[in-house]
């Protein structure tokens, strides 16, 4: 795996959970730099401070892609919190990807 940027700031009192997002990208092709930004607009607005971003690009690391039975790119898995969610695509319908990560009407502004 490469990449793992932890939020910043730390998770603030009364906040849900910190998510870990594994990511896993075909080099720098467009849909997957697309998938990148689309996932890290989505977590600044709806999980400030509260998550992990893992990169992966199954061109250098195919094992880490069987591993987690991934076939197509780019390829979003939410890792924690349980249970894990696959999202395919280049993560650019917000609604269906929020409510993947369950996290439909929930922004940072709670």
């Amino acid at each position: 795996m490469s990449k793992a940027s932890p939020a910043k700031p730390p998770a603030k009192k009364g906040q849900r959970g910190h998510y870990l997002l594994r990511l896993y990208m075909a080099g720098n092709g467009p849909n997957s730099q697309k998938a990148l930004a689309n996932l890290r607009g989505l977590c600044q607005e709806h999980l400030e401070g509260r998550f992990t971003i893992e990169t992966v690009d199954v061109i250098q690391d195919f094992e880490a892609a069987v591993k987690d039975n991934i076939l197509v790119t780019p390829a979003l898995i939410l890792v924690a919190p349980l249970p894990r969610v696959m999202v395919l695509g280049n993560l650019s319908d917000l609604p269906v990807v929020l409510a993947a990560l369950r996290l439909s009407g929930v922004s940072h502004h709670e």
